[in-house]
């Protein structure tokens, strides 16, 4: 009978410890829809969206794990009633994308991608700004690799910031760094579209990206593989863009840009030729930061004469993971590095810098006409700062051709002279080639001789009222 009771206690033990696994798979099972579709779920990438550049077109990506059927279908409401199609792959790794035209500006679509008729994704989105507004809202960060789930939480707060304000579902701008090695596939599957950070999902599905590239992205091979934008220039990753009232330049740092170099051409042509209100730079690395990677002074020596000379009011970068706005010459540097990356102790005394924060965070920008409102925001949705640039009190009119055409600005021998015959009422300031202010004083009326004991290149900004023009010149 002992024998007979031991046998029997052995026996329930094992079925006890038989029946808990099974237990605590039941606490953690899925629904059935949840099953169905892990079960059916061919997406590597899941739906994203790229901002085309017009604001009648979208492209729309994603990614299969093998070769499937699929179909894209679009409309107004959530009836997708607008059109259909049968998507092909392109390349070798089953790609999809489709470029949506004929969209009316400004207004709310949605779409869906069914994978032979069983696995479907859907998004949303709103498309581009009419060309004549003056009021719009767009959303700009940077730096995501490395911590998906630290990226994951802000796109949670840049998702619940949609939701405060519809009418900002518009776009937003990276200033790259998407993920550890840009040139391993797996970085991009497990850090930037990994399936199981939700929020990074939803705002890839609904907020149309547009980005300038990092190191991170190495020779960008990869970054272009997923980031195809149909405005790049040649076989390089700057390019151009509107968006309503402003005109975004976004440059390759790992091409290029030196004074006489095609991308530095292509930037005096592309800010020259623009006549919108508000212009914006992005791109990587920062001209003045905050410590951590050191101050780019190719953007110091290159980039900032030509804000000061074409009237650019914002240069966007990361980099540095951290925030900070440095302010030079009229013009906002602003570094906003903390999209997932570890995170960098920024020095508060630097040269130029406002404002600094060590935290996760993106920037929020709303733009009503002549005045743009800037927000930092942390990850848990409290302020870092806001302020307000009027763009009538620091930014270039091109509109003063009789004033540019009276006052005569010219160099002789180892002076600048200003000639004011109409006696214009005003005030000029002389820069430096790094953008900095040497001399600044009001308009008399005739001639002013200013000396410069050092030849080299120099800008001169006549201000007459609340617009001014730029003179370059050389010594």
């Amino acid at each position: 009978m002992k024998l007979l009771g031991l046998l029997l206690s052995i026996l329930l033990f094992s079925n006890i410890l038989i029946a808990a696994p099974i237990a605590q798979t039941n606490i953690c099972k899925t629904s059935p829809e949840q099953n169905k579709i892990g079960k059916s779920n061919f997406f590597r990438k899941a739906p994203y969206i790229l901002y085309a550049g017009e604001n009648t077109k979208m492209l729309i990506l994603w990614q299969l794990n093998t070769t499937k059927n699929c179909t894209l279908s679009w409309g107004t409401d959530s009836n997708y009633t607008t059109g259909s199609i049968n998507s092909s792959e392109y390349g070798n790794d089953h790609q999809h994308k489709y470029l949506l035209e004929s969209l009316i500006p400004n207004t709310k679509y949605y779409f869906k991608v069914k994978v032979d008729n069983q696995n479907i994704r859907k998004g949303n989105f709103r498309s581009g700004a009419a060309d004549n507004d003056k009021k719009i809202s767009f959303f700009a960060y940077g730096d995501t690799r490395s911590n998906p789930s630290k990226h994951n939480l802000v796109a949670q707060a840049i998702m619940t910031s949609i939701a405060q304000d519809s009418l900002s579902q518009t776009f937003i701008v990276s200033s790259g760094d998407f993920v550890s090695n840009g040139g391993n596939e797996s970085d991009w599957d497990n850090q930037f579209f990994a399936p199981q950070y939700t929020s990074i999902q939803k705002m890839l599905s609904s907020l149309p990206y547009l980005a300038s590239m990092g190191n991170h992205e190495g020779q960008g091979i990869l970054y272009d593989k997923y980031f195809p934008f149909p405005m790049y220039t040649t076989n390089r990753y700057y390019y151009s863009f509107d968006y309503g009232p402003v005109h975004f330049t976004v440059i390759d740092q790992f091409t290029n840009y030196s004074n006489g170099s095609a991308q530095y051409n292509w930037i005096v042509n592309d800010l020259a030729s623009t006549n919108k209100e508000w212009k914006i730079i992005l791109l990587h690395e920062p001209g003045w930061s905050a410590g951590g990677h050191y101050n780019n002074y190719k953007v110091q020596n290159v980039i900032q004469p030509l804000c000061i000379n074409y009237g650019v009011q914002f240069v966007i970068t990361g980099h540095n993971h951290y925030y900070a706005r440095a302010l030079v010459n009229g013009v906002e540097h602003i570094t906003t590095g903390g999209g997932g990356a570890p995170l960098y102790n920024p020095h508060a005394n630097a040269q130029n810098i406002v404002k600094t924060d060590k935290s996760y965070h993106f920037c929020k920008i709303d733009i009503d006409h002549d005045t743009l409102h800037f927000s930092a925001i942390r990850a848990n949705g409290s302020l870092i700062e806001t302020f307000d640039y009027h763009r009538t009190s620091n930014s270039i009119n091109f509109n003063l051709a009789k004033t540019k055409k009276s006052i005569k600005i010219y160099s002789f021998e180892k002076n600048i002279v200003i000639d004011n015959p109409k006696d214009y009422h005003g005030n000029f300031e002389i820069y430096n080639l790094m953008g900095n202010v040497i001399y600044t004083k009001a308009l008399s009326s005739g001639k002013q001789k200013i000396l410069i004991p050092n030849g080299g290149i120099y800008f001169v900004r006549v201000t007459v009222g609340n617009t001014f023009f730029v003179k370059k010149l050389l010594l």
